[in-house]
C-alpha cells in the first residue's frame, strides 16, 4: 500500500503538465485502493476568475458518468418486479413508436442501454449554444421514433444518448417520481452522497465554473449546463457530482456485486441501494476491434475492459490519436477493469474500476479541453496502480492529441476552400429564406436575410446565428474556428460536412429542403423540409407504417 500512495503522488508534477497542455483550469481526483482513500489531488481552480481551488467536495458535471446511475435505477425497479430487463420498450412506454418494425417490436431496455439498437445518434438535436437545450424532454419519443438505421439490429455497438433518455422516462412512469426524485430517494440518500444532485439550479456552494479551451489553451468561461432533472436527456448525463461521492459510490458498488447474494447487502458499508448488478456490469456487446481476443465490453452505463487493452473507448481521445495505447502491458495477470468517460460542454470526467483490488480511479475536470484531459489522467493513475512495467507516456500522448485537435480545425479550412467554387450559379438569398423542420416537426433550421447577407440559426434562436457563405451551386458553409467555437458555446464538432447546408429543389424547381450532414453515422445527411412540403411526406410515411410519428398540432 505505502508504494502505491509514494507512485501516486510521484505523480503529482505530471497531472499538473497534462492539465496544463489540456487548457484545463481545474481538477480534482480521488483514488480508492483496496477499499480505502489513499490519494486525492486538486490542480488549478475552480473559478478561475475569483482564483478558488477546488477540492474533493468541488461539484462538477458528470456528463456520461450519469449513465451508471440512470441504470442503477432501473436496476432497483426490475428488482421490485416492475419491469424485467427483456421487457419491450413499446411495452414500458405505451406512446414510444420507431419506423422499423424489429426495434419497434423487440427492442428492450438493455439494447437501448447497451447501445446495440443501431440508432443513429443525433446529438446535434438536443445540444444547444451556451450549455442550452434545444428540445424539451416531452419531445424525447418524438426524436427516437424517426432515428435512422445504421447498423444492424444487435449487430454492433454505437454509442447512443437517446436510450438514456428512453430510460428515464421509463423510471419516471414506473415510479411515479421524477428521474431525479427517484434516483435522490433511492440512491443517493441511502449512500449518503449529500453533495450529488441532479438539479441543473441548486444552490450549493463549493461549484467548479465551466470553461471551453481555446486554441492556445486558454480557458473561456461559459454557462454552467442547464442539464438535469426535468430537461431532455436527463438520464444520460444530468448527474453532477464530486470525488468524494463517486468514490463512496463507487466503493459500495464494487462490494456489493462482489457478494452473489443480494440479501448480504444490507452489511456492506451500510445499507447498498444496487440491485441486478450481475446483469448492470455484464457485458451485453463486444466493443470493436476487440484486441487479443480479450474481453471489451459494453454493460449498462459501464465499459469493460480486460487489460492489456484499450481505455477511453467512449471519450474523445479517440478522435485524436491514430489508435488508442494498450493500457497495462506487461503485466502478469489479465486485470478486469469496468470505466467509462462523460463529456458535456465545459466538463469532462473519468472513472475506472478495479474490482479484483477494490480500486476506484475518480478525475472530475472542468473544461471541454483541447483533449481528453481526464480521460489520459484516469489511464496515467490507473497504469501507477498496477505498476506495469511497459508504461504509456501519458504526457506525449497530451501533447499530441491537443495538436491534433487545434489542426483538424484549419484542415477543415483548408478543405472547404479547396472545394469552394464561388463562380457557380446561385438564386437570390430570398430563394433560400425560410423556415425547415424535420421529419416530426420538433425541430428546425431556420434561414434569413439580414443586410443582404443570408444567415441561419437553430429553433429559431436569432441571438445565436451563423452567416451562411456561399460554397457551390445551392450549398453554403458556416465553418466557425476553435475559438469562435468556444465563444458561442457551441461542441467543437470537426467533420466538415457538419458546416455545409445543401438546399434542394421540388419538382417545380423551388427550393423546398435543405440537407444537414450533422450526424457522421449517417453519411447521406439528414432532410429538413418547409413546412407544406413537410406535411405531406410525413402523411405519405403514415400511410406506409403506422409507426412513424407525424407532425404535432
Amino acid at each position: 500500500m505505502v508504494e502505491v500512495i509514494q507512485r501516486l503522488r510521484a505523480l503529482v508534477p505530471l497531472i499538473s503538465e497534462i492539465c496544463q497542455i489540456a487548457g484545463t483550469p481545474g481538477v480534482s481526483i480521488g483514488v480508492l485502493h483496496e477499499g480505502a482513500i489513499v490519494f486525492t489531488h486538486n490542480y488549478g481552480y475552480r473559478d478561475v476568475k475569483a482564483r478558488l481551488p477546488p477540492n474533493e467536495n468541488t461539484i462538477y458535471h458528470l456528463g456520461s458518468l450519469s449513465k451508471s446511475f440512470t441504470a442503477a435505477s432501473l436496476g432497483i425497479l426490475v428488482d421490485e418486479g416492475k419491469l424485467s430487463w427483456g421487457d419491450s420498450v413499446k411495452d414500458l412506454l405505451p406512446k414510444f413508436r420507431h419506423f422499423d418494425e424489429t426495434v419497434y417490436d423487440h427492442a428492450n431496455v438493455i439494447d437501448f442501454l447497451s447501445h446495440r439498437t443501431g440508432l443513429a445518434p443525433k446529438n446535434s438535436l438536443w445540444l444547444h449554444e451556451r450549455a442550452g437545450l434545444s428540445l424539451a424532454r416531452r419531445e424525447t419519443l418524438n426524436v427516437v421514433s424517426y432515428l435512422e438505421i445504421v447498423a444492424e439490429f444487435r449487430s454492433q455497438w454505437l454509442y447512443n444518448n437517446w436510450g438514456y433518455a428512453l430510460a428515464d422516462l421509463i423510471t419516471e412512469r414506473l415510479s411515479g417520481q421524477s428521474w431525479g426524485d427517484f434516483l435522490t430517494r433511492r440512491i443517493l440518500e441511502p449512500l449518503a452522497l449529500n453533495r450529488t444532485r441532479t438539479r441543473h439550479d441548486s444552490d450549493k456552494k463549493n461549484v467548479a465554473q465551466a470553461y471551453m479551451a481555446l486554441s492556445d489553451g486558454s480557458p473561456f468561461q461559459l454557462p454552467r449546463p442547464r442539464i438535469g432533472d426535468g430537461t431532455i436527456m436527463e438520464g444520460a448525463a444530468g448527474v453532477q457530482s464530486t470525488v468524494s461521492d463517486l468514490l463512496k459510490y463507487s466503493q459500495v458498488l464494487m462490494e456489493t456485486a462482489a457478494k452473489e447474494d443480494s440479501e448480504q447487502t444490507k452489511n456492506i458499508t451500510g445499507y447498498s441501494p444496487f440491485k441486478q448488478l450481475r446483469v448492470i456490469l455484464k457485458g451485453h456487446i463486444d466493443l470493436s476491434p476487440v484486441v487479443a481476443g480479450r474481453e471489451q465490453s459494453y454493460a449498462l452505463g459501464w465499459i469493460r475492459t480486460m487489460l492489456p487493452g484499450p481505455l477511453g473507448t467512449c471519450g474523445l481521445n479517440p478522435m485524436y490519436v491514430e489508435s488508442m495505447p494498450i493500457v497495462g502491458k506487461g503485466i502478469d495477470d489479465p486485470e478486469l477493469v469496468i470505466h467509462h468517460q462523460g463529456s458535456i460542454i465545459d466538463f469532462l470526467s473519468s472513472i475506472h474500476l478495479i474490482p479484483r483490488t477494490r480500486t476506484a480511479v475518480v478525475v472530475l475536470t472542468n473544461s471541454l479541453a483541447r483533449n481528453d484531459a481526464a480521460d489520459w489522467l484516469g489511464q496515467l493513475i490507473v497504469e501507477a496502480i498496477l505498476d506495469n512495467p511497459y508504461k504509456n507516456d501519458y504526457v506525449e500522448l497530451a501533447k499530441q492529441s491537443a495538436e491534433t485537435s487545434i489542426a483538424l480545425w484549419s484542415q477543415m479550412a483548408r478543405n472547404l476552400e479547396e472545394g469552394r467554387d464561388p463562380n457557380t450559379p446561385r438564386r437570390p438569398n430570398w430563394e433560400y429564406v425560410g423556415s425547415y423542420y424535420n421529419v416530426v416537426k420538433d425541430y428546425y433550421i431556420e434561414v434569413f436575410e439580414k443586410d443582404q447577407e443570408l444567415f441561419m440559426c437553430h429553433q429559431g434562436d436569432r441571438s445565436q446565428s451563423y452567416q451562411l457563405k456561399h460554397f457551390r451551386y445551392d450549398s453554403f458553409s458556416w465553418l466557425l474556428t476553435r475559438d469562435e467555437c468556444a465563444h458561442r458555446g457551441l461542441f467543437p464538432e470537426t467533420h466538415l460536412e457538419f458546416y455545409i447546408l445543401r438546399f434542394g429543389l421540388d419538382e417545380r424547381d423551388n427550393i423546398d429542403h435543405v440537407v444537414w450532414k450533422h450526424d457522421p453515422s449517417v453519411p447521406e445527411g439528414e432532410t429538413f423540409r418547409q413546412l407544406c412540403q413537410q406535411a405531406s411526406i410525413v402523411e405519405q410515411k403514415q400511410g406506409g407504417n403506422q409507426n412513424v410519428l407525424g407532425p404535432k398540432g
